[in-house]
């Protein structure tokens, strides 16, 4: 499990007769002081950093979207605004931009610091920076990037890189497998280190290559990730917005102090009913007497059961896992028709996880219950946004939970799969601008 921590300095003046309290300001860092490859921890710190606010964002609106999540309370702080609440990501939603923005920070900060990283190149000997210190930079940052890439692949239509024009959304997961594979190159660090961002590389790589539809190159990194592995992004109660997990700030309720949102819910979601009929662990819901903070459009006021995976806020969020890589496995078998096999793989999953197992009468039902296994699997982990389009753009068998669906039952008058590039992004970007 890696963790990332991120802390300021603090400066304490003592204003004495005998002091010389005088401060100057030392302006912008100078950028010569940035290629630096002592300045590379920093920097790569301050990648992670931006992926943990990009994943903040982008995975609390998008489960509200996708139904991983139900509505309950206020359209203003951290609450669900009333288009997202419908289920419509417009592009001339101004409140989005926030979303597109961290998530474009995130990959950019990463890349840059790839290219300072690799311009500086490895230390000589006798620098303060070891070698293995460098390698282990090197390939943390190659990890941050990939899956800063597949965070916008997964969420976003489309995709602009660094003021381009609109280019095809697969754009990102081309960009993420090979950051992966640059990462899964890079050698000399430590060997505990390098072999959790080995798997976290070798993960991060095939959920791309699932997304580009290569399901053999996938599966075959899948197998190089064991069942037990776990990556996730860390998160900090330190009362900093960026640093705290987010969608468990929007649906506390006293627990800590100043988040008392109860902006969310799974009242009326088909984890809710799930939970409820099996018992699962990985679905963990508190039933309160409580109601959410105020009256929500489709229905009023709504009961107050809000997701106990995320219990605090600096509960992590997870990247990548082993047995996601198993569900990987499972899906390119049923593409392959192997119904049997789909399901053996589907339950190491489950009795990893400590659930029932399962079987299916045929493959459409063991494609429902594939589907469902994702949404248990990465529940409010900003995934499930990029597999709902991909299966219905593939027009994949096995039907989706009315509770996820447009309807009636799950109160979405539409469904928007992905994030529009961000009005701000048309406004400025004049290679957008030029296109209309």
């Amino acid at each position: 499990m890696m963790s990332i921590s991120i802390r300021g300095a603090a400066l304490l003046l003592l204003a004495t007769a005998a002091c010389d309290t005088t401060v100057t300001n030392p302006g912008p860092v100078q950028d010569e002081f940035l290629a630096d490859r002592n300045a590379a921890s920093a920097m790569v710190n301050g990648a992670g950093r931006a992926l943990s606010s990009g994943m903040n964002w982008i995975s609390y609106t998008g489960a509200a979207v996708s139904r991983e999540i139900h509505p309950a309370g206020s359209t203003g702080s951290f609450g669900i605004t009333s288009r997202w609440q419908n289920g419509e990501l417009s592009a001339d939603d101004g409140d989005l931009d926030t979303h597109w923005e961290q998530g474009q920070q995130a990959r950019w900060l990463a890349e840059e610091a790839l290219r300072r990283l690799e311009a500086a190149g490895p230390p000589p000997v006798g620098s303060i920076q070891t070698p293995a210190q460098y390698a282990i930079l090197l390939q943390q940052a190659y990890v941050y990037a990939g899956f800063a890439n597949r965070l916008l692949g997964e969420n976003m239509c489309e995709a602009v890189i660094d003021g381009s024009a609109a280019l095809p959304g697969s754009t990102f997961f081309v960009r993420a497998e090979s950051l992966f594979t640059k990462a899964l190159a890079v050698t000399g660090g430590t060997a505990a280190t390098a072999a959790a961002l080995n798997n976290a590389a070798n993960a991060g790589r095939a959920s791309a290559r699932v997304h580009l539809g290569k399901w053999s190159e996938a599966v075959t990194d899948a197998g190089n990730v064991g069942i037990a592995f776990v990556y996730n992004m860390s998160y900090f109660n330190i009362g900093s917005d960026p640093q705290r997990n987010r969608i468990f700030y929007a649906s506390g309720n006293t627990r800590e102090s100043g988040s008392a949102y109860r902006a969310h819910t799974q009242w009326n979601t088909w984890h809710e009913a799930y939970r409820t009929a099996t018992n699962d662990p990985r679905v963990p819901i508190t039933k309160t007497t409580l109601e959410g903070d105020a009256a929500i459009e489709c229905c009023g006021k709504v009961p107050f059961w809000p997701e106990a995976k995320h219990s605090s806020s600096a509960s992590p969020i997870r990247l990548a896992s082993g047995r996601e890589m198993r569900l990987i496995e499972a899906e390119a078998k049923l593409r392959a028709n192997d119904v049997a096999g789909a399901m053996t793989s589907i339950n190491l999953v489950r009795t990893n996880a400590a659930t029932t197992t399962l079987t299916a009468a045929d493959a459409t039902e063991a494609w429902r219950l594939l589907k469902r296994e994702r949404g248990i699997e990465l529940w409010l982990e900003a995934r499930r946004l990029g597999d709902l389009r991909r299966w219905k753009t593939n027009n994949t068998p096995g039907a989706l939970d009315p509770l996820e669906s447009i309807g009636a039952a799950a109160h979405l008058t539409k469904q928007d799969l992905c994030f529009p590039i961000s009005r701000s992004e048309r406004e400025t970007n004049p290679n957008l601008r030029a296109g209309g």
